[in-house]
């Protein structure tokens, strides 16, 4: 316990990275695409194939977390992302930096799944809201950093300095890693993976991102072979011995609760963060500098607003705390659906900075309530459960909003609507789904008080 704080440090530094890469690539994607002479679909792939990589491995090395220390695959996760940060920036084609983001994805997905876990463990019952919540605290610096950053470096000195920075960085998380995080209590290494279901999970996940990004090019009906292959996935989990989807821990009434809350809020969050830039650039005609001022107000708000949550779920609970983030990211929603062609800037920071507080109110109570309800021997294989979730979320909301704003546009721009028109009323009625599943999320949270911090008193088993 003498280190605590020093293992948040580590822990915080592998965030850090990692949100700071996927905030600057936003400001570098036009840059790659000019350079390698690619549109911006194809562009796309290199964000997309990072999320897929992270999104089909977290459970995986979740399990191996458990199995042998989630500290030791914390480190090596840094080491593998700065590898991977190294190839990017070397990359001669787009489909080199695309399979070197795979590979940089992997070594993301090594520090997400287990470093929550890693505070969980290391901080006591009545602190541990509030190193999680200043854990979401680096997110949104990270995400503050990002964009600013990302334009002096594209600017100055080229894309490719966007991957390098990452280089020492992950070194220097080795290294400290390797010395100071603490061994961990690590469950029977005798048991097999489950290579079956992780395969099916990765088929499922990479067929539904294609799918729904690509949705008005393909027939609606192709969107079964995804839920075929999640289905699948299920049937097989619930027959084999040690299974990748541990559907012991998720019958606890607060976990299964917690991550699908986590699935309304992160799916709902992506809308506005997708859509917005192109509302300020096409309609408004705004510089991207000034609409990247605009962005900032998101993380900036949950920055501040993550710790405050944090410590105020250890004293009041959860749950009413949640419920409020909902309320907040729908009205965000709700507020950013009356959008015009002529809306005020007070308008638009007002949405903002709902959303941002709502963001900033949700991350750590939610996971503070399901890691409460877990035994601690699972912490990083529920770490990698919570970040499969936020990332498949991610990936999920990325793809229907731009489906479904696409399908609206172009049935307003079929009825001659001008373009503004077109395009405004084609983002109001995106926000409106975006505040429906915010409202989802609400509804799942009107549960009863919660008890115990730590409901099971014994460890849950795989296979029971």
């Amino acid at each position: 316990m003498n280190n605590k704080w020093l293992v948040l440090s580590i822990v915080c530094i592998g965030i850090f990275m990692s949100t700071l890469d996927s905030s600057i690539l936003n400001i570098a994607n036009p840059t790659i695409a000019a350079e390698f002479a690619v549109s911006i679909d194809t562009v796309q792939w290199v964000v997309t194939s990072y999320m897929v990589a992270i999104t089909a491995t977290l459970l995986l090395f979740g399990r191996l977390g458990d199995r042998v220390g989630g500290n030791k695959v914390y480190t090596a996760g840094f080491l593998l992302f700065a590898m991977g940060s190294w190839l990017c920036s070397i990359s001669p084609s787009l489909e080199f930096l695309a399979l070197s983001r795979v590979f940089q994805g992997i070594g993301a997905s090594m520090l997400m799944a287990t470093g929550i876990g890693i505070v969980s463990n290391t901080f006591p019952a009545g602190e541990r809201g509030k190193a999680l919540g200043l854990t979401g605290t680096v997110v949104g610096i990270g995400s503050m950093a990002g964009p600013s950053l990302g334009g002096v470096l594209v600017t100055s000195f080229g894309w490719p300095t966007i991957f390098l920075i990452n280089v020492p960085i992950g070194v220097l998380g080795f290294m400290l890693g390797w010395k100071y995080l603490p061994a961990e209590t690590c469950g029977d290494g005798r048991h097999p993976f489950d290579f079956t279901g992780l395969v099916l999970f990765l088929s499922a996940v990479i067929s539904s991102v294609v799918l729904l990004s690509r949705l008005q090019q393909f027939s609606t009906w192709l969107l079964l072979i995804p839920l075929g292959l999640f289905a699948g996935f299920y049937l097989l989990e619930k027959q084999v011995e040690h299974p990748l989807l541990d559907l012991a821990l998720l019958r606890i009434p607060r976990v299964a609760c917690g991550n699908i809350q986590a699935a309304c809020a992160y799916l709902s969050q992506t809308f506005p963060v997708f859509l917005l830039p192109f509302y300020f650039e096409k309609i408004l005609h705004l510089l991207p500098s000034q609409s990247g001022l605009f962005m900032t107000v998101i993380p900036a708000a949950q920055a501040i607003t993550a710790p405050l949550a944090g410590s105020l779920s250890d004293r009041i609970g959860s749950a009413r705390l949640v419920s409020v983030a909902f309320v907040l990211m729908g009205s965000a929603h709700l507020a950013l659906s009356t959008l015009s062609p002529n809306s005020s800037s007070w308008h638009i920071g007002t949405g903002l900075l709902l959303l941002g507080i709502g963001n900033g109110m949700f991350g750590s109570p939610n996971s503070s309530s399901i890691f409460a309800a877990i035994p601690r021997e699972r912490a990083s294989y529920m770490g990698g459960v919570i970040a499969t979730v936020r990332n498949l979320s991610y990936a999920m909301g990325f793809a229907s909003a731009a489906s479904i704003f696409t399908c609206l546009f172009q049935t307003h721009a079929s009825h001659h609507l001008p373009f503004a028109d077109a395009f405004t009323r084609s983002l109001a009625t995106t926000y409106r789904v975006a505040a429906t599943v915010a409202l989802l999320g609400f509804l799942t949270s009107l549960r009863p008080a919660e008890g115990a911090s730590r409901l099971p008193q014994n460890p849950v088993s795989p296979s029971s």
